[in-house]
């Protein structure tokens, strides 16, 4: 099979991919991200997703990259990251008591042939409504969340913020939806005798 790239510099998303056990190489995707003026918010993180991998695709002849974006929607807005510790203890205020939406979206482009394929996967996080902004604050600075979405790393002590989160697949929140990129990358032909192996074993 193809060696693997992720368009990402993401230690979040690398820590993610390495739970599958394939090997990959890392490289900052050539895109900037601009406004997502006229799409949804769950649009734009499949078209930065899509346009994070094709950025990097003449730089990779052989390859398979992998693209990745996120986006925090809110009453129909999209947040951006905070940072700093000041505007992400706003940003949680802000969310306090309300439903947010993650819209995660990952892209595979064959650098060759450029067949593509993309995913979204969306979770929607209700947050305690009796947040105090010196716990926020102090979280924020523990967990040096300001650099993700909403403020928070739910990976870590973000998760006391929450009181109900509905998702597909909690890698998604992180910032990769695993579950749906193994799928994808299954039905390209990864993982095949791993998959075979645990069907006869069953």
């Amino acid at each position: 099979m193809k060696p693997l790239v992720l368009a990402s510099t993401s230690r979040y998303k690398s820590r993610i991919l390495e739970q599958l056990g394939v090997t990959f190489q890392c490289c900052a995707p050539k895109f900037d991200e601009l406004a997502c003026d006229g799409v949804s918010p769950a649009q734009c993180a499949l078209d930065f997703a899509c346009a994070k991998a094709r950025s990097v695709r003449k730089s990779w002849p052989g390859h398979v990259i992998i693209g990745a974006d996120q986006t925090l929607e809110f009453e129909g807005e999209i947040l951006g990251k905070p940072g700093s510790i000041k505007n992400a203890v706003a940003q949680l205020q802000r969310l306090s008591g309300r439903t947010h939406q993650l819209h995660t979206a990952f892209a595979l482009l064959d650098t060759d042939s450029g067949r593509e394929m993309e995913r979204l996967v969306t979770s929607n996080l209700r947050m305690r409504s009796d947040l105090d902004h010196h716990y926020l604050e102090d979280m924020v600075r523990s967990d040096q969340s300001h650099d993700c979405c909403g403020g928070y790393k739910w990976e870590s002590k973000g998760v006391f913020l929450f009181e109900q989160i509905e998702t597909s697949d909690p890698n998604a929140i992180v910032g990769l939806p695993l579950i749906a990129l193994a799928t994808g990358l299954r039905d390209w032909g990864y993982f095949g005798d791993r998959f075979t192996q645990i069907s006869n074993e069953h």
